[in-house]
């Protein structure tokens, strides 16, 4: 489904925490910096981790074709500046 989701998987020595992306159809193991899968003692290690980690990428800034929407609304708005007083258009109807 798409749908964003966390779980955890039980493993030999521990449990894995993994997230899913709503434009993914598999599960991302959460993995360390060498990209070896981190193996939590507990359940609720691995369920906690993986929170974080989708908070994380929830959090992230949304980009559009490789750029920052952010930088683009910055430069769309000092180009571009909004009007402070609306202007009222008065005409009689014929």
């Amino acid at each position: 489904m798409n749908e964003f989701q966390i779980g955890t998987e039980a493993v030999a020595g521990g449990h894995l925490g993994w997230i899913r992306k709503v434009h993914r159809a598999t599960n991302e193991i959460l993995r360390d910096s060498r990209g070896e899968p981190i193996v939590f003692e507990t359940q609720d290690a691995a369920k906690a981790a993986a929170g974080e980690a989708m908070v994380a990428y929830l959090n992230t800034p949304m980009l559009r074709d490789g750029a920052r929407v952010e930088a683009i609304s910055k430069a769309e708005a000092f180009f571009k500046p909004k009007s402070h007083s609306p202007i009222a258009v008065t005409g009689s109807a014929s």
